[in-house]
């Protein structure tokens, strides 16, 4: 299930940029059915982000020889995971706003009452959890390369891409599936299986 995460978590955020592009047809976002239904699936990869975070820190600590990388690991994941915790409440609160607003107006009305709820964390955490997540699942692909010497050069690509995702995203919604394709890309190499051939294998013997 874990490896399935790390497919169809950025597929459906990918199909929820394509959802969110027809939503904004007509120069709005919601509120209506294409906005619910884009949240939904949106939640849905948010959740699933949730088995990559986990499934990350499993490889890193089945990696590390040491105590030192799996520490950092559990601390990071945590990050990454209270990060995607804010990140699911936004999902949940846009999916109410859009059930109960009749019109844009109210929309950003109601957005406005629900800014700080659940009130047990103060209004501007909940506005930046969001990065500790990014921050969190691309510290833990830095990781994860750096105790795969094996296969390091494809591992160092997937943070690179992932931080090459967001940075697309935060720039322009409208650019969301691009983003997740990027991400998708990262994540996907990531799983894959290293080569079993050993570079020992290959090197010339000494001559005497």
């Amino acid at each position: 299930m874990t490896r399935i995460a790390f497919h169809l978590a950025p597929a459906l955020m990918l199909a929820y940029g394509v959802v969110r592009l027809i939503d904004g047809r007509d120069g709005q976002h919601g509120p209506g059915p294409a906005w619910t239904v884009g949240h939904l699936i949106f939640l849905g990869s948010l959740l699933l982000y949730g088995g990559v975070i986990a499934g990350l820190h499993d490889r890193v600590r089945a990696a590390s020889a040491g105590t030192a990388h799996r520490v950092a690991a559990g601390v990071t994941a945590a990050v990454a995971a209270f990060g995607l915790v804010t990140f699911v409440r936004v999902a949940i609160v846009d999916i109410v706003v859009g059930l109960q607003a009749a019109n844009p107006a109210e929309k950003r009305a109601l957005a406005d009452r629900y800014a700080d709820v659940p009130a047990v964390l103060p209004q501007a955490v909940y506005e930046i959890g969001p990065v500790f997540f990014m921050l969190g699942l691309l510290a833990l692909l830095v990781q994860f390369a750096a105790v795969t010497p094996g296969r390091r050069a494809v591992a160092a690509l997937s943070p690179v891409l992932v931080l090459l995702g967001f940075v697309t995203i935060t720039l322009d919604l409208d650019l969301l599936p691009a983003g997740a394709a990027l991400i998708w890309l990262a994540l996907a190499l990531a799983t894959r299986e290293p080569n079993p051939s050993s570079p020992a294998r290959h090197r010339t013997p000494a001559t005497a």
